[in-house]
């Protein structure tokens, strides 16, 4: 089942480029970076033709909700 969820971002950007990732997934290098930096658990997803996806897995009803100052 955890190969059906794809391959932990950090894990499939090895042998890559920020920008070389950005371009499979259709996204900005920046963007990349910010997933790369932000702890969230994003996994990547490549189907039988070679297209890249990605997903974020976390906890339905869970959010970390920030107090009014």
């Amino acid at each position: 089942m955890v190969e059906e969820m794809g391959v932990p971002i950090r894990d499939f950007v090895k042998g890559r480029t920020q920008p070389e990732l950005g371009r499979l997934l259709g996204i900005t290098q920046s963007a990349v970076s910010q997933m790369l930096h932000s702890g969230r658990d994003v996994r990547i997803m490549m189907d039988a033709q070679g297209r890249c996806s990605a997903i974020e897995i976390r906890q339905i009803g869970r959010r970390d909700k920030k107090t009014a100052a």
